[in-house]
């Protein structure tokens, strides 16, 4: 996998300039706080993970209970798989977007005592909703799902499958520049990330625009009251 890491914040534009999204194809992005994580969904990572495809049951599961908090949920099965990862479910499916600045913000928003990572992918297999199953044993295929959902909107979001879902993205030839991996990743250091949070904000990239409720208007409100409270102690 090719790294990189940013020398000056003032970088990133030029930086993904060389990684562009264009609809429906392109590099997709995902951030994440701790740089050392693996690419995962959450279906995969030890404290959730369920043998045998156990998983979808706690789908189907979601999916019966979800009834009672939804005027109608969707009918098809990866529509409604992909309501329920955003939110919060653990599923088979990872989170990308087409929007880098979206992902700069999830690589940056916490856990600022250790680097960060925005991951890039071009991915060059994408689902066909009628001909590929759930419980497919393939890795990195891309969904793309209808605007169903205002996180869905908002941030952009796109997915890769995985299944068995402890199974991380092959890293491999990129399928035009085969010199390049069609996986990369940025380096968010982690003295970079307030700096970077401020500018995304400036951006209009925060809690409001990426979780269009009063918890993301309430936790961005959290944060700006943070940076309002001047420091105590002895080196104040």
């Amino acid at each position: 996998m090719d790294t990189h890491y940013l020398n000056e914040t003032v970088d990133i534009h030029k930086f993904f300039r060389a990684y562009r999204s264009h609809p429906p194809g392109g590099w997709w992005f995902r951030g994440q706080a701790d740089i050392s994580w693996p690419l995962l969904p959450k279906a995969g990572r030890p404290e959730n993970f369920l043998p045998d495809n156990r998983d979808l049951g706690r789908f189907s599961h979601w999916r019966f209970s979800a009834a009672a908090y939804f005027d109608s949920l969707p009918q098809n099965d990866w529509e409604c798989l992909a309501m329920a990862q955003h939110h919060g479910l653990a599923t088979r499916l990872l989170d990308w977007t087409s929007n880098p600045l979206v992902a700069l913000y999830f690589a940056c928003c916490e856990h600022n005592d250790v680097d960060g990572a925005v991951y890039l992918y071009d991915p060059d297999r994408f689902v066909k909703e009628d001909a590929l199953p759930l419980d497919a044993t393939v890795v990195g295929v891309a969904y793309i799902p209808r605007a169903i959902a205002p996180r869905i909107l908002n941030q952009k979001g796109a997915f890769t499958l995985h299944g068995p879902p402890t199974a991380e993205i092959e890293d491999k030839p990129h399928m035009i520049w085969t010199e390049h991996s069609n996986l990369a990743r940025l380096g968010i250091r982690k003295e970079q990330k307030p700096e970077i949070l401020t500018m995304l904000n400036d951006y209009g990239v925060n809690q409001v625009s990426l979780f269009p409720d009063l918890d993301g208007l309430s936790n961005h409100i959290n944060w700006e009251t943070r940076l309002m409270v001047k420091p105590s102690g002895p080196n104040a």
